[in-house]
């Protein structure tokens, strides 16, 4: 599951980053995520959550 605050190319944390290869974006150093991507990575955690529950 990618961390809400993770790079807003590939979704890993801050401390984990570096610099990374991802295919479409090639090499990349951590971005902040949008407040769309923030929103969207909440929603599917809650989500998940809310099944483990279940």
């Amino acid at each position: 599951m990618t961390a809400p605050n993770g790079c807003r190319h590939c979704g890993l944390d801050l401390r984990e980053h570096m610099q990374r290869w991802k295919t479409g974006t090639g090499w990349h150093k951590w971005t902040p995520p949008t407040q769309d991507q923030i929103k969207t990575r909440m929603r599917a955690r809650r989500a998940a959550r809310t099944r483990k529950e279940t």
